[in-house]
Formats: C-alpha cells, structure tokens, sequence
C-alpha cells in the first residue's frame, strides 16, 4: 500500500491532525455560539446552580420604651409577582407542552385562587382578583404584581397554601420577592427621634437609628448556594450576627399626651410649627420628644427634629441671667431696679419696651417683679449695672453653670453659642440683649436642661435618651443617670429661683397665671422671642415669634421638667399660647400618674353593672354568680356542651339571649374577645387572623355562610 513506512506514518500523522484540527474547529465554533447565542441561556443555568459570595442580612435590633414596649423593629415583607409566560429557548417543544400545561391549571383553578386570595386581603373582592389577574394573563405579562402591597409573613405562608400558588414556580409562575421593612407600631409618634432607614440600602438617616446605627445593623454573613436535585440548598460559609436592641427613656403614654395637646393648640393658633421636651426631675432621662411642623389641609406631622435648633430663647432666658447674678451675689430677690415706664434706652441704642402690668408713679421694680412681669428693661438695669465693668464674669458664670454644654443624644448635634467679649462687633449693648435672651443662641435642650436642674435642687442630671443596649434579652451595656454637675447652682439660688418662677405662675400679675392648676402647683417662665432668619445673623423677622414656656410640676415636689416651644407669626404671648400646652401636658401626666387604693376607688353606695362582652354564656353565668349579682336565667358552665350568645341586662340585672352558632356555618364572632372568637372560629375549621384588642367589630368571612375547611378569616378587635 505505502511506499515505506516513514510515508505510511506520514499519512496518518496528516489524518490525525485533519481531525484534530476539525474538533477544535467544532469547539471553537460551539463556544462563539455559547458565548453568544446562548450566552443568556447558560449564565441563567449557572446562576441557578451555584453562586458563591451571596451576603446574609442580619437582622436589625429593636427600639423599646422605657418599658418595653416596641417601637421600631425590622420585619420581612414580601411582594409576589406573577410570569405568565414559560421560555426555554434550546426545547421549544419542552416549551410548548409545560406552557399548555401552566395555561390548563390557571385556567381551572383561578376562582378558587381567587376567592382565596379575598380571603385574605378583604380589601380586594374575588371577582376584583379575577379581572386583575385574567388581564395579566390575556397580555402574557412576564413580572405582573399579584397585590399592590407588600404582605406579612402570615399573609405569605397562607398565600403558598392557594391553588396554583402551590405548585412548582415553573407552573405558577410566582416570583416572590423578599425585603426587610422597617415598622413603627405607634405610627408617626416620635418619628423623627427614632429615626429612618432609606429602603434602597437600608441606611440609617438621623434620629436614635443613625445615632446607634453600628450597633443596630449587625455584622453581614456569607453563603452560597447550591443545586441539590431539584431543589436548592443554601449553605452559610460565615453566619450573620444579628444586632443588638436597645431600650430608649422615652414613654409611649406620655409622648401621646405631649403630642395631642400640642397638635390641639397648633391647629387652634394656625401656627407653623411647634416642640415640645418632657424630662424626668430625677434622673435627666427623656420622656417624650415631639416635633410638629404644619403639612397642608389642617395637618400637623412630624418633619424635622427641633431639639437641637439653635436660636434666640427670649425672655425664658432671664431666669439663667438671673440665676448668673444670684451665684454671683450680685442681687436678692429683695433688691429692686428702677422703673422706667415701659420704655428706656440703653447705650444711645434702640429703645426697649415693655407690655407687662405696672402701677403708674411706682419709681421702682423689685427683682420678683421683674420676673413676674417679664420686664426687659428690668432684668436689662440688673445685669448691665452688675457687669457692665467686667461683661466677661458674666459669660464665664454662665458657662460655670452649664448654659454652653453640649449633649451628643443623636447624630447632628448642635450647642449654644454665647456671645463674648472676645468677638468681633461686641458691646455693651450686647449684654443688655443677652439679660432677656437676644444676642445668645442655644437649644430647647439646653434650656429644659437648665430648668431641671433648679427642679432638682441644683443637681444637674445629663440628659438621658437611652437607658441600655441589649442582646437575646440580656443587657450588654447599661447607661446610668449621669450627674454632669453636683452643684450647679447654690441651695439659696435654687430657693431663689424656685420662689420666683412659682410668682410668675401663681401671682395674679404673672405673665404665667394661665398656666395656673387648680389640682397642684406649677412653676415656670414664660418668653416671646422673635424669629432670627438662618444666615442673616441677629436681622430677624419681624412677623414670626418663637413663643415659649419653660418650667417643672408639682412646684412643691418636682418630679418633670417640660418646655413648650410654638412658633407663629403675629405677635403673641407665651403664657397665653405654650404655657396652656404645658398646663394640659401637666395635668394629663399627673393624672396618669395618679394611683389610689382600691378601696378609695369603690363605690360602696351604688352597684354598677359590668360590661360583659358576647361569647360563652357559661363562664358569663359562673362570674356574675361568683361576684354575687343576680341573673334572670341560669346557665350551666359545661365543657361538654358550650352555650353561646349575648347578656343583656341594666343595673345589675342580667338575663342570657343563647344564639345558634350553625353548625358547619361561619360563626358570627362579632362583640366577642379574642379568645371565644377564635376558639369558634377553629372550631368551624377555620384559619384565624386577628389584630387589635378588645371586641371583635370585623370579620372579613360572612357570618352564616357555608364554613370551608380551611379557609382564612380575618378579625379585627377594637377597645
């Protein structure tokens, strides 16, 4: 055949590389084609077997009340969108066949999903369902969102229970799409202290959640996930470590008092905005913040934190002047200045008036009623004679008794800035207008801060946000009340100051008398300071007021220090508008605060009847006949064979109306508590939610209707 050997090697080295040469050719051409053609297919197929490096979100720590009660927690919420459409590019048949097959089962168990899904969004009816869902259908949308909200876990679970929705994803075409969301159980109270979270990237932005935001979010995990069968397994390689809680000093019940009545008195004013800061006399710690700004159409929402707004105080500011010149012993409560009529002229500047009460030919003013009056030229003849010589004595006591400290409770904190002599453009008129709160900026912080501390005897306690940071229950670190300084201010200044804020109240002349309480004593000072427009430096608005009521309650015992801030244009007077705020905040707060003996509670006199709630006439008879109050008819407490209805009855006298519950019926649970309605509930072999307390008044299944085992029902419970 071959001429030689070394031809016939020749040959079939030519053959091998002809064939070589042919399969790389194949390969090449097999990998341009899956590099490109089905690139989109393959880089599917890989992501749905394993992908390395998937971050695991921890879950972010709690926010709590003073006593335990949630106020900001992270749960999952879930939306479901629906792809009515089946691709696979390479098996157009395979393609045909599982779409023919997902068009069968939608179409032969639509109805049902629907009446299902009513079930549990009653918001939406099941012909509503039905119309939404066939038109995604009929277009053959590929990501088509089943429910417009997100839903809860519950609300989840119950959902993958449904016809169609518990078939494979292939079938049903459902695309759950899974998301943390940030919850406020009580709404928009303390909305701005408590803080936000930019859903994008669940970023903290201001309040308590940036201020403690390393602590809250935790630590990131890692997994990776891999195709096992014909499922999926995810398999952690670093486990997330969730974050820690932390319990604020902040009081649900009081924060609603403090909010209420200043929103009331907003809307009353047509005001712009107002604030308002509770403190315990004690232990500094902070029991409600609120912040309300005017939003349109006669709301009020909270929309921007004012705690650490820097501005002109105004006349609440002469107690610390005051209290300046009392350390200094500069002046008593028995000294007196001289009276000016109501208009005087310091330093051949601008005159300054006053609007306060004064009996006409009186030649002076004693300190007291200075005070009293909110006399400016007053508390200006008492510190411009006392410091005229020596201004920088002044500044330096004031900062000796903590006027200028700053308190770093949330991220963006800001502190006073006190005017000196050291500054460009001082004189002493500047220290006229620092007498009566002009010309020296700080906070509604600083201020309740400085009024505490004459509460408190001279103590003066840091103010406190947050009490501990915990972790699976257990405190991990304990914030203790802080005394920044054991004496502030002097045992004769406290009883100073004490006596004359308790005048400015309780004097029929006192700027304060509305403030005034008929059920315990209230002391406190009154101020209207005008608006100073940011960046403009002390040129101020002649249309807007700062008006303000700074002061603590029960005089006679402090146990809150509280300041009321209300800004609106048009003149107007502290007493008259923050002060009556802080007249209901008071009242409210001790009210709540008030604990009796129960015998001092009971009526011994006259018999009330109680209020019975519907449900199982049983135990209704064993109580009523256990407390001694007569019945009309009798019924008998039996586990066997549970009787149930309504009491009706007046002035103690009762009588038993059973009602049929049907069996195999909805049971109509409405006027029940929790626990009989979902025992009846079960019972009809129904799936039970509830939300509220109290009495059922909704029910979203029908009362009377044919009871499908298994179907959801929805209850909602009101006081």
């Amino acid at each position: 055949m071959f001429k030689n050997r070394e031809d016939s090697i020749f040959r079939f080295k030519l053959l091998v590389i002809f064939f070589f040469t042919i399969w790389a050719l194949l390969i090449l051409a097999k990998a341009l084609i899956t590099m490109t053609k089905e690139r989109e297919h393959w880089m599917e197929k890989k992501n749905r077997y394993i992908k390395y490096d998937i971050p695991v979100k921890p879950q972010r720590g709690n926010i709590f009340s003073d006593n335990g009660e949630l106020l900001a927690s992270s749960l999952p919420r879930y939306t479901l969108h629906i792809d009515f459409k089946y691709t696979d590019k390479l098996n157009p048949k395979k393609e045909k066949e599982i779409q023919a097959l997902k068009d069968s089962i939608w179409e032969a168990d639509m109805k049902e999903l629907c009446k299902g899904l009513n079930s549990i969004f009653p918001d939406w009816s099941a012909s509503r369902f039905e119309q939404h869902l066939r038109k995604g259908k009929r277009e053959g949308k590929r990501y088509y969102k089943l429910y417009p909200k997100r839903i809860s876990y519950i609300q989840y679970k119950e959902m993958k229970k449904l016809p169609i929705l518990n078939q494979k994803s292939y079938i049903s075409g459902a695309r759950w799409e899974s998301s943390i969301q940030r919850e406020k159980p009580f709404g928009s109270l303390a909305k701005h202290t408590l803080g936000t979270l930019w859903a994008e990237n669940d970023s903290a932005y201001r309040g308590l959640e940036l201020k403690y935001d390393s602590i809250l979010r935790g630590k990131k995990g890692v997994q990776h996930r891999q195709r096992v069968g014909e499922g999926y397994l995810n398999i952690i390689d670093v486990p997330a470590e969730n974050g820690a809680d932390i319990q604020t000093t902040l009081n649900v019940e009081i924060q609603d008092i403090c909010e209420t009545a200043l929103r009331n008195e907003l809307m009353k004013l047509g005001a712009e905005s107002g604030r308002v800061i509770l403190m315990e006399v004690e232990t500094g710690d902070i029991k409600a913040i609120v912040n309300l700004k005017y939003a349109g159409t006669d709301n009020y929402e909270e929309m921007e934190n004012f705690m650490y707004e820097v501005s002109s105080p105004g006349s609440i500011f002469k107690t610390i002047a005051l209290a300046a010149a009392f350390e200094d012993k500069l002046i008593t409560p028995n000294d007196s200045v001289p009276h000016h009529n109501k208009r005087h002229i310091f330093y051949g500047k601008s005159p300054i008036t006053d609007t306060g009460h004064y009996s006409n030919g009186t030649p002076k003013l004693s300190v007291v009623e200075v005070m009293e009056q909110s006399s400016n030229i007053g508390m200006g003849e008492i510190i411009n004679t006392r410091y005229k010589k020596n201004p920088r004595k002044f500044v330096e006591r004031l900062r000796k008794m903590g006027v200028e400290d700053k308190y770093d409770l949330l991220s963006g904190a800001r502190g006073p800035k006190i005017k000196t002599p050291d500054d460009k453009g001082w004189s002493l008129m500047d220290l006229v207008s620092m007498s009566y709160g002009y010309v020296i900026e700080t906070t509604p912080l600083n201020m309740v801060t400085f009024y505490n501390t004459i509460a408190n005897g001279g103590k003066q306690m840091k103010p406190r946000l947050v009490k501990r940071i915990m972790k699976d229950g257990n405190t991990i670190e304990e914030f203790e009340p802080e005394v920044l300084r054991e004496e502030a201010l002097s045992k004769q200044t406290v009883k100073d100051l004490q006596m004359i804020l308790y005048e400015v109240v309780n004097d029929k002349n006192g700027t304060g008398k509305w403030v005034k309480s008929e059920k315990f004593p209230i002391a406190g000072k009154t101020g209207t300071a005008r608006r100073v427009k940011p960046g403009v430096g002390y040129n101020y608005s002649p249309m807007k007021y700062l008006l303000s009521f700074c002061g603590y309650f029960p005089a006679n015992e402090p146990k809150y220090t509280c300041i009321v801030q209300i800004i609106k244009s048009g003149p107007g007077g502290g007493g008259t508008t923050s002060g009556l705020v802080f007249k209901d905040i008071a009242e409210r707060v001790m009210a709540k605060n008030l604990r009796l003996e129960l015998e001092a509670a009971t009526d011994t006199l006259n018999a009330h009847a109680p209020i019975i709630k519907n449900g199982n006439l049983g135990s209704v008879s064993y109580l009523l006949d256990k407390l001694d109050i007569d019945t009309e008819n009798n019924v008998d407490d039996s586990e066997d064979e549970k009787i149930w209805g309504k009491t009706t009855g007046e002035e103690g006298k009762f009588s038993f109306v059973p009602k049929d519950m049907g069996k195999n019926r909805v049971p109509d649970v409405k006027g029940m508590g929790a626990k009989d309605a979902v025992y009846l509930l079960k019972q009809a072999g129904l799936r039970v939610g509830l939300s509220g307390y109290g009495r059922v008044v909704t029910q979203s299944l029908p009362a009377g209707q044919t009871a499908q085992k298994g179907a959801y029902v929805q209850i909602t419970l009101k006081p």
